[in-house]
């Protein structure tokens, strides 16, 4: 079985689903994950915890390059995600692959989709940025200093304080230039689901798949469905790789059962049978202006209580 290390960097507080991403991490016995934090993380058999101040962190970044790069905050650590391979090899090198990944989502069972056939053909495993990871060799840990016309140089996007999304696709960053370059060793299948950014609408919709009408999660053990209407209008239920829930602070968590739940738009809740009342119920259009419509009647309702009382 070929060998996985999830480099994780992070610094400030942790997002409400935190608990859920750990107990989904660790129902992923094979794959381990390692913290650069200053969070209080609670380590376990995979999940392990190098307690450090981000300005320590960055000092071991600095040390690994001979010209001044700039990481003004966590969150320009995006851009340094290709450099992992080289900058952390020593915690690395036992590894066949080592990866990064986000913490606003929840895994499913990531073996299931990473089969030993996958991680035998390719170089790079999805380079989307939510969870991808790189062969542990000499090329792939040095490709982030690859310098193609048309795409972004490394120097440049590790020494500018903005973000370049060097790491992302669509950037002209990494992943675009593996696939330009060596399309025949990224696997790219689109097996997760990659929630929209909400805007007017707080709905789940999948940026890969917007055809998936109703979109909601069951988790089970160490598996992550996805429950949604097709085109068809037909209700199905899938196994995916994981969901990522993105900009979604808001999201309310009203359950304590980590081992089988629902996430529905916008909340973790209490497993219970998915019919479709039910689906078409969570699924009910919820945009901004109708929460707000909402909260503004509610006040209204108090108010009106309170004054009654006051007039009694």
């Amino acid at each position: 079985m070929k060998s996985i290390i999830i480099v994780i960097p992070y610094f400030g507080k942790l997002p409400p689903i935190f608990k859920f991403w750990r107990q989904s991490a660790i129902n992923n016995p094979t794959i381990d994950f390692l913290f650069f934090t200053d969070c209080n993380i609670q380590s376990t058999d995979n999940i392990k915890v190098i307690k450090c101040t981000f300005e320590v962190l960055r000092e071991k970044f600095q040390s690994r390059f001979d010209f001044p790069i700039s990481l003004p905050s966590p969150y320009k650590l995006c851009d340094f995600k290709a450099t992992y391979g080289y900058v952390f090899q020593d915690y690395i090198q036992d590894y066949d692959f080592w990866g990064f990944g986000d913490i606003d989502l929840i895994y499913g069972n990531i073996r299931h989709f990473l089969t030993k056939e996958v991680l035998n053909q390719y170089f790079i495993i999805s380079g989307w940025g939510h969870l991808t990871l790189y062969r542990n060799n000499e090329f792939c840990n040095s490709f982030f200093r690859t310098h193609e016309n048309g795409f972004q140089y490394y120097k440049k996007a590790l020494s500018c304080s903005k973000n370049s999304a060097f790491d992302e696709y669509n950037h002209k960053g990494m992943s675009d230039l593996w696939e330009h370059l060596y399309p025949q060793k990224i696997w790219n299948s689109k097996l997760f689901d990659d929630i929209q950014v909400p805007r007017l609408s707080l709905n789940f919709i999948s940026v890969m798949h917007p055809e998936r009408k109703n979109l909601i999660f069951e988790y089970n053990e160490n598996r992550l469905y996805r429950i949604y209407y097709d085109e068809n209008r037909k209700k199905q239920r899938e196994e995916t790789l994981y969901a990522h829930f993105q900009q979604r602070k808001f999201m309310k968590i009203k359950t304590n059962n980590l081992w089988h739940y629902l996430i529905v738009p916008n909340k973790f809740i209490d497993f219970e049978n998915v019919n479709e009342k039910k689906l078409n119920h969570w699924g009910k259009e919820q945009t901004c202006k109708r929460l707000i419509r909402n909260l503004m009647n509610r006040i209204k309702r108090r108010f009106s209580i309170i004054l009654a009382n006051i007039t009694k």
